[in-house]
């Protein structure tokens, strides 16, 4: 496909994949925005409401492979189109019965986390694969990624100004909608106008992870993006709740995501660009150095420049990882194993989130505050920094490889 495909087409096929990021993010966004109104709705504490985001995270990474082959199987568009279906149902079933928390923990958990990654970075990295030349796509993954960034500026902010006017399930309810019938249908026109069933590779042989899972580089880089994981997760459920505990007034709030979402933005582009000029390993520990001065920010109390401040050096590192972990990727394992690899190192991400989310929900239950989470989130940052160095080695042999 990536040979005969027009420019024009492959650019097209990739600004969808941008559009449904964005979208995705919806997902995400709206259990953030609403973390403390749900906890109050349903009457419980923080650690049972994030019981909901726990289980979401932790289905994610065990839903990455799975997804990483349906892609492989189904295509990448029709992937992302079952999924938007999928977050349709998730969000109308917990309007149209928002009286019970396990049915809002089941649906938002399970078929929630289905839908989030079915839209995003798995089977969005298998199309950039299938349509993109080699030396072009990390950047190509990073703009389609940046989708995401987008809806930090645009829609985090929308719904943190909604949520002083609209209770949550008349907004889950209109997303739903949006999510189930228009962006569904649009999503299986494309997909079904532009088949991408064809793999530019043979399948991986049976029993390829296990042959993978001796090589020590695949430990280095699952490790980082543990630290990866547990630092977003804190950004999606705790951050907003954080920040509105400390009285924050809801327009710095909202500036505050728009700004880490700018920062985001030029995070995935400049890791992109650089990930086809400089050794990777030395750019992605890098990255999550400036991810650890970020979260050294949160552990002063928070002022509207403190706010800033972090969303400046958290937004700048927030897609640099991901993007140069799937280029990495790429790199030592090779488009044959890609979907497989990076679907596994999805799960141990989502287990890097699993563990902060309920963490951090029950350092706040005993504490009313974050302070030991957040000392914690320090030091995984900190140690990510050091995994990625000790792939440098691996870096330069692959540099060395792509020139000759």
């Amino acid at each position: 496909m990536a040979k005969s495909a027009s420019a024009r087409l492959i650019a097209a096929v990739l600004a969808v994949g941008f559009w449904v990021m964005f979208l995705s993010s919806a997902i995400k966004g709206l259990y953030q925005v609403y973390f403390v109104d749900l906890s109050a709705h349903f009457g419980g504490s923080r650690s049972d409401m994030a019981l909901a985001g726990s289980l979401f995270v932790l289905s994610i990474g065990l839903l990455s492979p799975v997804v990483g082959a349906l892609s492989d199987r189904c295509g990448p568009l029709w992937t992302v189109a079952f999924g938007s279906f999928c977050a349709g149902v998730m969000l109308l079933g917990v309007s149209y019965w928002p009286h019970s928390q396990l049915l809002f923990v089941l649906l938002y958990g399970l078929l929630g986390a289905f839908a989030l990654t079915a839209m995003s970075f798995v089977p969005m990295g298998i199309l950039v694969d299938r349509m993109v030349q080699s030396r072009s796509k990390a950047l190509a993954f990073a703009v389609v990624s940046n989708g995401t960034a987008i809806g930090f500026i645009v829609l985090s902010p929308l719904w943190i100004w909604l949520q002083q006017w609209l209770a949550w399930p008349v907004l889950f309810n209109r997303v739903g909608w949006l999510f189930l019938l228009p962006l569904t249908l649009a999503l299986s026109w494309v997909a079904w106008r532009v088949p991408l069933l064809a793999q530019a590779e043979p399948t991986p042989a049976p029993g390829v992870l296990w042959q993978l899972g001796k090589d020590p580089r695949l430990y280095w880089l699952a490790l980082s993006f543990f630290s990866c994981g547990a630092s977003m997760a804190f950004i999606d459920v705790h951050l907003l709740p954080y920040w509105q505990g400390n009285g924050v007034p809801p327009s710095v709030q909202a500036s505050g995501l728009s700004l880490l979402g700018v920062l985001e933005l030029g995070s995935g582009l400049l890791a992109g660009w650089l990930a086809t000029r400089f050794n990777k390993a030395g750019l992605l520990a890098g990255f999550y150095l400036l991810r650890c001065a970020a979260v050294l920010v949160l552990l002063a109390s928070p002022t509207p420049y403190k706010v800033y401040l972090f969303a400046l050096l958290f937004g700048a590192s927030y897609l640099g990882t991901v993007v140069l972990t799937s280029a990495f990727c790429f790199d030592l394992f090779g488009a044959r194993n890609k979907g497989q690899v990076f679907g596994l190192l999805f799960l141990v991400h989502q287990l890097g989130a699993l563990t902060l989310t309920q963490l951090a929900a029950l350092d706040f239950d005993r504490h009313q505050n974050y302070q030991l989470s957040i000392s914690l989130l320090a030091g995984l940052t900190l140690a990510a920094a050091g995994f990625a160095l000790c792939m440098l080695p691996s870096a330069r042999g692959v540099a060395k490889r792509v020139e000759q």
